[in-house]
């Protein structure tokens, strides 16, 4: 199932990556907790993924084809209420939705059933983001980081808090410790041109967009972020 990738970009978004509608990601869930959840969680959010992906893909009957998806695998939570996998994809359609109270909600159903569950714990900080409670998020992660140091989301995550903690030197030591736990190169990128860009360091940030754009073409951010710069006097085109 594309989905622990999927919320690690969202997380690793707060901030640092603000305006990436990233699609699913590929990752594998364990053995189901209900007969078939595997399954069905698996095709729902794989036939999602590429609706979303595809332009029209959620045209079809009326329009009601992405929510149709959405839907089922709303219905799982229902039927398989003790799957955390089924539990975190909700979660996360519930964030993207900006449904923030439903998201908290299962999120902590989530993490007192079945912590440890790092992607949890993310998504749960950047919730607190959202509602500007910036104080919570840094506490809240550097508890986690004690328990899930090697885990590249949650880096990437902590670098947002630390970004909008206006802690630029901090926030680019996560994103290099998340790049060496495998985070992508075009996301950490991203990340440090919005660092460089924030600190008036206009052909640094051109750069490190300039690189994301090359490390992930079909991604429109940096593209944005140079036109932004270009339009406003501080770079050249």
């Amino acid at each position: 199932m594309r989905l622990k990738r999927n919320v690690q970009v969202v997380l690793a978004g707060c901030c640092l990556l603000t305006g990436c509608a990233e699609q699913m990601r590929r990752t594998m869930i364990p053995e189901p907790v209900c007969s078939g959840s595997s399954d069905r969680l698996n095709a729902a959010w794989r036939a999602l993924n590429q609706a979303l992906e595809t332009p029209g893909g959620c045209d079809p009957d009326a329009g009601q084809h992405c929510e149709q998806l959405r839907a089922e695998i709303a219905r799982l939570a229902v039927e398989c209420p003790n799957s955390p996998e089924v539990l975190m994809a909700n979660a996360l359609l519930a964030f993207q939705a900006h449904l923030l109270a439903d998201s908290q909600q299962l999120l902590d159903r989530l993490l007192d059933e079945h912590a440890p569950y790092p992607e949890a714990s993310s998504l749960r900080a950047r919730i607190a983001l959202e509602e500007g409670n910036l104080r919570f998020a840094l506490r809240f992660l550097e508890e986690q980081l004690q328990r899930f140091g090697e885990d590249a989301g949650m880096h990437e995550t902590y670098a947002s808090a630390l970004f909008l903690a206006r802690r630029w030197e901090d926030a680019r030591g996560q994103l290099a410790m998340a790049a060496r736990l495998g985070a992508p190169a075009w996301r950490i990128a991203y990340g440090l041109g919005l660092i460089e860009e924030s600190q008036a360091h206009y052909a640094e940030a051109k750069a490190r967009y300039e690189e994301a754009r090359q490390a992930r073409p079909e991604w429109k951010a940096p593209d944005a972020r140079l036109r932004a710069l270009a339009a406003a006097g501080r770079i050249s085109q």
